[in-house]
């Protein structure tokens, strides 16, 4: 078997981390939860507005407990999706996601989507946010800043392809089971080791992403492959392996296709990020005002709820300079205007 590492155009590099926490949010995970938990709070003028609220009330909880040095969040926008280099690969990744839920108001959630990161922006939390269709999704960007960062990290996510992260630096945050994944606990709570759980992934598939595994085996034998071999390379690499209903012709076309597709690390080298689309917030507290005034969310501009962000902001500029170590890769975008201003946006 080739070994595909050798059409890497760019090797990525993994700093080592300093001081300090930088808490790496999926903005669009978490805006589907607050949208589910809290979708029946409304308002005469606006209608639905729970995703809002409950963002920022969510955002706020995970601040004070977890106490960041820097808050990102990332979305998803109809750009970086359709411009997403797997689909190229496999036109039918995501495929599933794309089928309408009849029962799902996606016009309101769009709606609240725009608003959240107006507040975001005006507490002083950058946002990451894909409007020219730059190739790469929240996974890739997130997996980026986590792996460039030279604080310790945090991801707030519910998507297990970032299991594969972990290290002593980088945890993982469950805002859905409310759990913490670290490297030396990932193992008894998904049962493989960071490395190894990608490695599960790719032979099962992802029925989230629309990533077919290799016909016919399920989790039990998956697992019972992984223990055997580490990896699919191993398998390959190995004259003499065999496993019952599988074939090496069948794994290596699976592995080609499946890597892209899930290996974080892989990806980044083969298709590496240029530009982090990366919106930089300043805090405005008149703007706050308008904003959350108009939404009739007042209580969010208490003093326990600001004071919390601000100090947040004041801290990561203490370690803004140094955050990431390559700044030009950082590439701040002003696409997103920070007032209320009602604009047609292309999401």
């Amino acid at each position: 078997m080739k070994k595909q590492t050798n059409n890497m155009k760019k090797k990525l590099i993994v700093v080592p981390k300093k001081k300090g926490l930088t808490m790496l949010i999926d903005g669009s995970n978490l805006a589907y939860r607050a949208f589910h938990k809290f979708g029946s709070i409304r308002t005469p003028q606006h209608g639905h507005v729970g995703l809002i609220y409950g963002f920022l009330k969510i955002l706020h909880s995970y601040v004070v407990r977890f106490q960041p040095t820097a808050v990102i969040v990332s979305f998803d926008t109809p750009a970086s999706k359709k411009s997403n280099f797997r689909l190229k690969l496999y036109p039918e990744y995501k495929a599933s996601r794309g089928k309408k839920d009849l029962s799902f108001d996606y016009e309101s959630f769009n709606r609240q989507i725009d608003v959240t990161k107006k507040v975001l922006l005006n507490l002083g939390i950058d946002v990451i946010s894909d409007d020219k269709g730059l190739g790469h999704e929240t996974d890739d960007y997130l997996a980026y800043l986590a792996l460039k960062a030279k604080t310790k990290v945090l991801i707030v996510s519910s998507d297990k392809d970032f299991i594969q992260l972990l290290d002593k630096s980088i945890k993982l945050f469950n805002p859905f089971k409310e759990t913490i994944i670290r490297h030396n606990t990932c193992e008894n709570i998904v049962g493989f080791k960071p490395a190894a759980h990608k490695e599960y992934l790719m032979l099962t598939g992802d029925t989230s992403d629309n990533i077919p595994g290799y016909k016919g085996i399920g989790p039990v034998k998956a697992t019972e492959f992984i223990k055997r071999y580490g990896s699919l390379e191993n398998f390959l690499n190995d004259k003499k392996a065999s496993f019952p209903r599988v074939t090496k012709e069948g794994i290596e076309f699976l592995y080609n296709r499946n890597r892209p597709l899930i290996d974080l690390f892989y990806a980044l080298e083969k298709y590496p990020i240029t530009k982090v689309p990366m919106i930089k917030g300043e805090f405005n507290n008149k703007t706050l005002i308008k904003i959350l005034g108009e939404y009739s969310m007042a209580t969010m501009l208490k003093s326990e709820f600001i004071n919390t962000i601000a100090t947040t902001k004041a801290q990561m500029g203490e370690l803004k300079t140094n955050l990431f170590p390559i700044s030009e890769d950082i590439s701040y975008e002003s696409h997103i205007d920070m007032d209320d201003e009602d604009e047609e946006t292309d999401e």
